[in-house]
C-alpha cells in the first residue's frame, strides 16, 4: 500500500510541476526533478530512493525510456550527411569524454569514475535539438540534416564508451588492457548480432520483414503488437546483459531494429504512440522525480566550493564537446559560422544524460556527489543549448546553411 500512495504522491506532483514548467516554456523534466529535491532526502524527506518496490518500478522505466528513444531513432533520411558528420560526432566525442576523464583524475576521481563522466559528457540529446530546428524551420536544410546526422552518430558512439564502463562496473574488475580488450569484444559481438539482425530482416529485399508483417496482422488480440515488440526489445536487453553490458543498450538497439520496414507503417504508429503514452505518461515521471530523489548535496559542504565544482563540470562539459564539434566541423571542410553552430547544437545532455547518471549510481560507479554534478550538467546544458542555438540561428540563419553535404 506504502508503494501505491507513493505513486499517487509522485504523479500527482509531477504532473502539476510538469505543467506549471511547459507553460513556462521550459522543459517539464525540469519541474519533475523538482519534485524529486523536494520530496527527497535534500528538503522534506518524505520519499527515500531506498524504498522496496520503487527501484523495480525505475528499471521498467529505463527500459520504456530507451527503448522509446530507440524507435524515434531513423537513418532514413541522413545516409548522405554521413561523411562529413562522422569526424564531427568522432572529435565531440573524444575530445568531451577525455576532457572528463582528466578533469575526474584532476579533482582525485578514479580512472573508472572518470571515464564515465567522460563518457555522460560526450552526450548529445538529439530531441532537445531537433525541437529548436523545427521551431526556427531549420529541420530540413542541409545545417539541420547535419545537426540530426551527427547527434545520430554521437549516440552510437557515446553507446559505445558507456557499454565499455557499465562493463567494467558489471565485472567488477579494475581497468586494464586485457580487461579493455574482452569489454571490447563483448560490446562487438553484441554489435555485430544487431547488425546479423538488421540484415536478415532486409535479406532477399525484406523477405524476413514481409513474414513479420503477415503474421503481426493475423493477431486477434489488440495488445499482440504491443506485446511482440515488447518481448524483442526485451530478447536484446537481456542478450546484452548476458554480455555483461547493460540492459539498457540492449532495450536502445532494439527499438533500433524495430521499425516501420519490420512491422509495418500502421502497426508501427500505433505501438510507438502506445509507447510514448505509457512512457512519458506514467514511467517518465517516475523516473525523473526519481532522479531529483536522488539528488544531494551534503549542507555541510562550502557553498562557495559547490558552486565552483558545478561550473567546473559545466564548463569542461560545454568547451569539451563545443571544440570537439567544432574541430571535426572544420576538418569536414564546413565553414566557421555552421561550424560553430553545430559546437551549440550537439551540446545539450537531455532525456539520456540523466538516464546514464541514475543508472550509474545505482550500478555504484558513482556516489551521490558526482550524481548531483552530473544531473547539474545534464540540466544546465538542456536549458542553456536551446536558448543560444535559437538566438545563434536568429543571427546566422542564412549562413550556416552555405556548406555543401
Amino acid at each position: 500500500m506504502e508503494i501505491i500512495l507513493t505513486m499517487i504522491l509522485i504523479l500527482a506532483f509531477s504532473r502539476l510541476m510538469g505543467e506549471v514548467f511547459e507553460r513556462g516554456r521550459l522543459p517539464a523534466v525540469i519541474g519533475e526533478m523538482a519534485v524529486g529535491i523536494l520530496l527527497g532526502p535534500m528538503i522534506l524527506g518524505w520519499i527515500s530512493p531506498d524504498m522496496p518496490g520503487l527501484r523495480t518500478l525505475v528499471d521498467i522505466g529505463l527500459f520504456f525510456l530507451v527503448f522509446s528513444a530507440g524507435l524515434e531513432f531513423s537513418l532514413t533520411h541522413i545516409r548522405k550527411s554521413s561523411r562529413k558528420a562522422l569526424p564531427i560526432s568522432f572529435m565531440g566525442n573524444n575530445i568531451a569524454f577525455f576532457a572528463g576523464i582528466y578533469m575526474a583524475i584532476f579533482l582525485g576521481y578514479s580512472v573508472e569514475v572518470g571515464i564515465f563522466i567522460g563518457a555522460s559528457f560526450s552526450l548529445t540529446a538529439l530531441p532537445v535539438a531537433l525541437r529548436v530546428l523545427t521551431d526556427m524551420g531549420k529541420e530540413r536544410t542541409r545545417f539541420g540534416r547535419m545537426v540530426v546526422t551527427s547527434a545520430v552518430y554521437d549516440d552510437l558512439f557515446s553507446m559505445f564508451l558507456l557499454g565499455i564502463v557499465f562493463s567494467i562496473a558489471s565485472a567488477e574488475t579494475s581497468l586494464s588492457v586485457l580487461t579493455f580488450v574482452d569489454i571490447t569484444l563483448r560490446i562487438l559481438l553484441f554489435l555485430g548480432i544487431v547488425y546479423l539482425v538488421s540484415r536478415a530482416f532486409r535479406w532477399k529485399y525484406g523477405l524476413v520483414a514481409r513474414y513479420v508483417k503477415h503474421y503481426i496482422r493475423k493477431f486477434r488480440s489488440k495488445e499482440g503488437e504491443f506485446a511482440i515488440i515488447v518481448l524483442f526489445g526485451m530478447a536484446l536487453a537481456i542478450l546484452a546483459e548476458a554480455l555483461h553490458i547493460s540492459f539498457i543498450i540492449g532495450a536502445f538497439y532494439g527499438g533500433v531494429l524495430i521499425g516501420e520496414r519490420v512491422v509495418g507503417e500502421r502497426v508501427y504508429r500505433k505501438v510507438r504512440n502506445t509507447f510514448s503514452a505509457i512512457t512519458y505518461g506514467f514511467f517518465a515521471p517516475i523516473f525523473f522525480v526519481y532522479t531529483g530523489i536522488n539528488f544531494y548535496i551534503n549542507p555541510s559542504e562550502n557553498a562557495a566550493a559547490v558552486l565552483m565544482l558545478s561550473a567546473l563540470f559545466i564548463l569542461v562539459a560545454i568547451v569539451g564537446k563545443t571544440v570537439g564539434a567544432y574541430t571535426g566541423a572544420r576538418l569536414s571542410e564546413i565553414p566557421h559560422k555552421s561550424s560553430l553552430g553545430l559546437g551549440i547544437a550537439l551540446n545539450s545532455r537531455g532525456l539520456m544524460g540523466l538516464i546514464i547518471a541514475t543508472y550509474g549510481l545505482e550500478l555504484g560507479i558513482i556516489d551521490v556527489t558526482v550524481f548531483s554534478y552530473l544531473a547539474i550538467v545534464t540540466l544546465s546544458t538542456t536549458l542553456i543549448s536551446p536558448i543560444v542555438l535559437s538566438r545563434y540561428i536568429k543571427k546566422h540563419g542564412n549562413d550556416i546553411d552555405k556548406l555543401k553535404i
